[in-house]
């Protein structure tokens, strides 16, 4: 019986090692625990969590109203910017054969639907005749000569460079 009570007096004294151990882990968590909340509140300025959420939820949502608008706004403004001539272009040439310099230009004005403007001032010994011809979704209101036709050429840089390579 002796030896009962001894293993019985061993098997409490392991299970109260147990015991201790598992206090000691949960009071330092527990320490922890209080130590984060006490950061929070002096962050939040002792308001409640839950205050605290549902402002940042309701500055959300009126954050979320904000970009709706924004992007109706941009989209406009894309829509708008289609419209506007986005690209210039100056042609020189010669207007005859007797005439060296190259004093006759054509300038076209286009945007991206296909609308745009040619300046075409065309150089002669009497002086200088200008014109001008509309272009409506590509389709010019006259006829375009060729330096026309490249004055309106919507290629950029990138195009041109990569021919010369």
């Amino acid at each position: 019986m002796e030896k009962y009570f001894l293993i019985g007096l061993i098997a409490m004294g392991v299970l109260l090692i147990i015991c201790f151990t598992l206090i000691y882990m949960l009071y330092s968590k527990l320490c922890d625990m209080k130590k984060r909340q006490l950061r929070l509140s002096e962050q939040l300025g002792n308001r409640k969590a839950e205050d605290v959420l549902l402002d940042i939820f309701d500055e959300e949502s009126s954050q979320n109203r904000e970009i709706d608008i924004i992007k109706k706004e941009i989209g406009r403004l894309k829509d708008r910017q289609n419209k506007c001539f986005d690209k210039v272009k100056i042609i020189r040439y010669h207007t005859t054969s007797d005439n060296e310099a190259k004093l006759s230009y054509s300038v076209g004005l286009s945007n991206e639907d296909g609308d745009g403007l040619v300046i075409t001032g065309l150089q002669y010994r009497q002086g200088c005749n200008m014109y001008y011809k509309q272009v409506r979704e590509g389709v010019p209101d006259y006829d375009l000569s060729p330096e026309e036709k490249r004055s309106l050429d919507r290629t950029s840089a990138v195009d041109v460079m990569g021919r010369r390579s």
